[in-house]
């Protein structure tokens, strides 16, 4: 199964048919306005998501049945994933303004490489080792909030 793929089975069938190829039909999940839970609709422009085989969780309300909700921020989503991570593989996603390209979707399958998908790119690190200096943002935060809740 490619990226595309995993995507669309647990994610993206959620929210729109999957007609044509497979980075056809995840382009329009990233792409299109789905419909919110408060009746609006709107396309996926702030929030996270974690795709995982067979659940796909979202901090955005969507109005469709299959997928989880969460109200906590980004960085303790990951972290919580990261941290009790069960060696399946996930997609830990970001959304903005600027939609998610597919060309920014990368599936994490090893601690060693963890990638967080932004519009603005890719940040991948090893979660198995401790931040440095040069350390992408996601990383540095989410080690510097997992050392704040474990010394409370």
């Amino acid at each position: 199964m490619n990226t595309y793929e995993f995507f669309n089975a647990h994610f993206g069938r959620h929210l729109v048919t999957q007609q044509g190829e497979p980075h056809e039909a995840a382009q329009r999940c990233l792409s299109s306005s789905h419909k919110l839970a408060k009746g609006t609709s709107g396309r996926l422009a702030s929030g996270w998501a974690v795709v995982k085989a067979g659940r796909g969780t979202v901090q955005l309300k969507l109005a469709t049945e299959g997928l989880e909700y969460s109200d906590i921020t980004r960085y303790e989503a990951f972290a919580k994933e990261l941290e009790n991570w069960d060696g399946e593989p996930m997609m830990l996603l970001v959304f903005d303004k600027k939609p998610l390209s597919i060309d920014k979707l990368f599936i994490t399958a090893d601690l060693r490489a963890v990638r967080i998908c932004t519009p603005a790119g890719v940040q991948s690190f090893d979660w198995t080792q401790p931040p440095g200096d040069s350390s992408p943002a996601y990383q540095r935060i989410m080690s510097s909030q997992l050392k704040k809740q474990n010394a409370a």
